[in-house]
């Protein structure tokens, strides 16, 4: 199977969309952000290329839905930019560009940077679907289950993706914020208790019934799976 980029922005007959076709990958343009949607739902991607002179959509926002769609699938992002184009590309970096290129691109040079991108997350995703194994506790990232001592146990989506955030930070505290910023994409600061709520379904979900408890409180700050007493 060829690599699929979803790209916006792009004109149908431009010089990049002829390289990327000749080098046999698959590529379908989006009109606007409903289209990308769309793409996303039903087709994995591997890789979002965004032109900002041809697309009026937020770059985060368009990173944002099309990561909904794929249900957590990683991919990596490219942006190309006017050649006069005003605002810092560390900007862009920060709203989730992985790489980044001004217009007009050099067909070669891009091909490459895909390329080497590609090679790059498809070592991360291969390493992001093996399981997670902490004390008798073990997630399969890639059928999304959970069993603790043998036992399957039952979570909704949000919990599972908390509880998988928490395991890949095994032995580190990890803030309400950041859990925010990550389980649920809260990008600003906000009033809320949804993650001490979540973590009480965890722990009666995860912990109960077991001697060893592995969801921890760090008073003030957030939460930490501990993986050992």
């Amino acid at each position: 199977m060829h690599e699929s980029i979803l790209a916006m922005g792009l004109a149908r007959d431009s010089e990049v969309v002829d390289a990327l076709l000749e080098e046999r990958f698959e590529i379908y343009i989006a009109g606007d952000e409903e289209e990308a949607a769309q793409y996303a739902r039903s087709h994995p991607v591997d890789l979002l290329l965004m032109d900002l002179t041809g697309s009026a959509v937020p770059l985060t926002r368009l990173i944002r839905t099309v990561q909904r769609e794929q249900k957590g699938r990683r991919f990596p992002v490219v942006v190309l930019t006017p050649s006069d184009m005003d605002l810092p590309v560390s900007r862009l970096f920060r709203a989730g560009a992985n790489d980044v290129l001004k217009k007009p691109a050099d067909t070669d040079e891009l091909l490459a940077r895909i390329r080497n991108l590609l090679s790059l997350f498809g070592l991360i995703e291969e390493q992001y679907g093996q399981t997670v194994t902490i004390a008798d506790l073990d997630i399969e990232p890639k059928s999304r289950t959970v069993t603790r001592g043998g036992i399957p146990i039952e979570l909704t989506a949000k919990e599972y993706d908390l509880l998988l955030y928490l395991a890949r930070h095994v032995n580190q505290v990890c803030s309400r914020e950041d859990i925010l910023k990550y389980v649920w994409e809260f990008e600003f600061h906000m009033v809320t208790n949804v993650v001490d709520v979540y973590i009480r379904h965890l722990r009666k979900k995860v912990d109960r019934g077991f001697k060893q408890k592995l969801i921890h409180t760090v008073r003030g700050v957030g939460y930490i799976i501990k993986e050992g007493q």
